[in-house]
């Protein structure tokens, strides 16, 4: 991959992030929760992609960011409300903005007209803040089009499409004043490596009035001494404005960390040049778009030291020398940046302002953070499984050696495995997210459904930072869509009908994560009808899908939606009546190693509960023996083992046992029977029982032969490599190379209940 698609596939990571950061905002401030700083997150994250669109000559995302952040400047200058009308029009604004960044990133194309419906929203809300009729808006809002229009006419050797601009029309532009101020504007390296762009810096001081830039070029050294990654120009602007000094530092908002910045307010308004000066022709913008691109191009592959220092106070731009005198020595080389990172730390990117807002980290120092492939931290997970699995097998070899445990090959082989297991641990974190990047879509996809089916929703999200590791992450993003539109569409009422039911008008559809017993749980729940039993059992007879004599509890009639082809829509829709969907789930969590179950009140409404595995790679389990096969037990599930005394163990209808544990009595459960490994029931006297609980919170023994011990096993996936077996969660490698199942504890427990896993085909797919 070359330096500038390196730079476009970076810009497009840090748009997704930017976005991210736009909604949650915007849902921020819709529930009121939101500061000024919030308002500022915002508004940053379109003007970054703004910023970065144009140096890609996009100019259709340039253009409705343009109209959206000028939206934007009214709300935080609280000239504009943040009424519901307005958020939710911006909300709107928001997903056409991804829209844009996902045709210019992959190719395609938008609904031109709900994008210019959009736009023209934008700038009522706009004119209706100033004061201004819609068709004055639209006639006097600025438009980003001349860079547009000659960056087609620039293309350096790299590939690279700058902002091409005519400096002479920006200074013959501007309205009048009684202030003139001189600003002396000088850029650092920095400034360029994070891809902000002087010359827009330029343009929108210059739109505060009338205006004269000379430029010092006295710095650029030859060719031969050139260092991209440097910044050799000084800008001096004498401005004529009605506007005060604040207003003009707030052009300079997001760089003045980065550059020298000096505003003096002059008595003489009128100006010439500066000695030591030049006027800026199309030529030296030309080799200023050049230079820009390079040092974009390097700093993003190189990542400069100068763009990467923490913010700390916020230091006071040094006042460089005026024209005519000597000027300062450039900060350019490598050198140099790293040094003026240390006395004057840079700004840290806007996407991370709002997050540590949100976390209460305002002021503190931010983390340094990198980015890495994924496929190189997937490896490191691989070898670190390895290295497990050997660990394992030289502590087994030692163990049948016979060494003592305070031998010091022994002595050891547990720090080894200490090592290990802090190495893992570690691992394990740089692939843990938090759920926040699969639940910052659901807003957006609530509106829609919601908009389709014509009801009118609240989404409440809750534990978006519980993490997990990424693989699970990134898999759940499909069951979670389906989960919410059938959420909206089947579970909520139309407004009318939960108006007659005394209920609000808009219906609340809450999605949490958390963790438990070793697990993540995610439920989605509503507030809707619940579901319709009669009517779910009419169409399963219907269908064929059970016999019209079947006993069903209401557990198995609620399960029988995941049954393929099962739909309750009366009409094929946009979004259900095909049959397709809640089945699709059960399979994708299954295919985690996970299961969903469904509680339903009638009237009250509904929860689907999805649970799986906290990772896919490692777990702590008790290594037991079944008959004459090993298998793992989650340590996760396990309370505590006991040795059944013959008083403690009760016979209970036919075959089935209970155990008796501290005044309570149990389901024993015969672990080989239930998964076939043996046809007579086992000897629970000289047996071991395990106490587990369920994520329900039920408590059941389970009845194996003997405990081998407890160790830490690496995941392999059964059905990747096999197929799905019931009552086996995933299989490990052992020391002695041999493969062991590891228990699927829940299924086991609950099919314990009937007469075997594989003889209730109506069990199984209720699991």
């Amino acid at each position: 991959m070359d330096a500038m698609a390196e730079i476009r596939q970076t810009f497009f990571e840090e748009c997704a992030e930017q976005l991210a950061e736009l909604e949650t905002g915007l849902l921020a401030i819709e529930n009121g929760e939101a500061d000024a700083d919030t308002v500022n997150a915002v508004f940053r994250a379109v003007h970054s992609i703004k910023g970065g669109a144009g140096a890609f000559s996009l100019d259709d995302l340039v253009r409705f960011s343009h109209i959206f952040e000028t939206t934007l400047d009214e709300l935080r200058s609280d000239r504009l409300e943040a009424s519901d009308v307005v958020i939710k029009v911006m909300l709107r604004a928001a997903d056409a903005l991804a829209d844009l960044v996902t045709v210019a990133r992959d190719g395609g194309t938008v609904d031109a007209s709900r994008n210019e419906g959009l736009a023209a929203e934008l700038k009522d809300l706009v004119a209706a803040a100033k004061g201004e009729t819609p068709a004055d808006a639209a006639g006097d809002a600025p438009e980003p089009e001349d860079s547009a229009d000659s960056a087609d006419s620039v293309d350096d050797d790299f590939g690279f499409v700058p902002v091409a601009v005519d400096l002479d029309e920006l200074i013959g532009g501007g309205g009048g004043g009684d202030q003139a101020y001189r600003i002396i504007f000088r850029p650092h390296a920095a400034l360029y490596a994070k891809a902000n762009d002087s010359v827009r810096v330029l343009r929108d001081l210059l739109e505060l009035g009338e205006g004269n830039v000379q430029c010092d070029t006295s710095e650029i050294p030859l060719l031969s001494d050139l260092d991209p990654e440097g910044a050799y120009f000084t800008f001096t602007v004498d401005l004529t404005t009605v506007e005060s000094e604040e207003k003009i530092r707030e052009v300079f908002e997001f760089v003045e960390d980065d550059c020298d910045l000096s505003i003096e307010r002059i008595l003489d308004s009128d100006t010439g040049s500066a000695d030591g000066a030049v006027d800026v022709d199309s030529d030296l913008a030309d080799l200023l778009a050049s230079l820009r691109g390079e040092a974009a191009s390097d700093a993003a592959a190189d990542e400069a030291p100068a763009a990467k220092a923490p913010k700390a106070d916020k230091p006071k731009a040094s006042k460089p020398v005026m024209a005519g005198q000597p000027a300062p020595a450039p900060a350019a080389a490598p050198e140099a940046a790293a040094a003026s990172s240390a006395s004057a730390p840079v700004e840290k990117p806007a996407k991370a302002d709002a997050s540590e807002a949100k976390s209460g980290n305002v002021g503190g120092s931010p983390a340094q953070t990198i980015r890495v492939d994924l496929e190189r931290v997937d490896r490191l997970i691989d070898l670190v499984g390895e290295l497990v699995i050997h660990q394992v097998m030289l502590s087994q070899r030692t163990y049948q050696a016979g060494l003592a445990r305070a031998s010091e090959v022994a002595v050891g082989l547990d720090e080894l495995e200490q090592l290990t297991r802090e190495i893992q641990d570690s691992v394990m974190a740089i692939r843990a997210q938090p759920v926040k990047s699969v639940f910052q879509r659901l807003p957006r996809l609530a509106r829609e459904v919601a908009e389709i089916s014509g009801k009118t929703v609240r989404l409440v999200t809750e534990g978006e930072w519980t993490e997990v590791d990424k693989t699970v992450i990134e898999r759940l993003a499909d069951p979670l869509t389906h989960m919410l539109r059938n959420a909206i569409d089947h579970g909520l009422e139309k407004p009318d009908v939960r108006l007659a039911a005394g209920k609000s008008e808009e219906g609340t559809v809450k999605v949490a994560a958390m963790h438990r017993s070793g697990r993540i749980v995610i439920e989605i729940s509503d507030d809707g009808a619940g579901i319709n039993r009669p009517k779910v059992r009419e169409i399963a007879i219907s269908k064929g899908l059970v016999a019209a004599e079947a006993n069903l509890s209401d557990e198995e009639i609620d399960n029988l939606i995941f049954m393929p082809g099962f739909s309750t829509a009366s009409e094929i829709s946009e979004l259900s009546g095909r049959g397709v969907g809640m089945d699709v789930v059960k399979r994708s969590i299954q295919a985690l190693g996970g299961r969903v179950s469904i509680t339903s009140k009638p009237g009250k409404g509904s929860t689907f509960t999805m649970s799986l595995p906290l990772t896919l790679a490692v777990l702590d389990g008790m290594i037991v023996t079944v008959g004459d096969q090993t298998a793992v037990v989650p340590l996760t599930a396990i309370i505590e083992t006991l040795q059944p005394k013959p008083e403690e163990v009760k016979g209970f209808g036919g075959d089935a046992r209970l155990i008796k544990v501290r005044d309570a009595f149990l389901p024993l459960v015969d672990v080989g029977r239930e998964l076939a490994y043996t046809t007579t029931p086992t000897n629970a006297t000289t047996g071991v029982a395990i106490l587990v609980e369920a994520e329900n919170g039920t408590r059941s023994a389970l009845l194996v032969d003997a405990i081998q011990g407890q160790r830490q096993v690496v995941i392999k996936s059964l059905e990747a490599n096999y197929r799905r077996v019931p009552g086996i969660a995933a299989a490990t490698i052992l020391g002695d190379g041999r493969v062991a199942l590891i228990l699927d504890v829940d299924v086991i427990v609950a099919t314990s209940r009937t007469d075997g896993i594989h003889s209730n085909g109506l069990q199984q797919a209720a699991e």
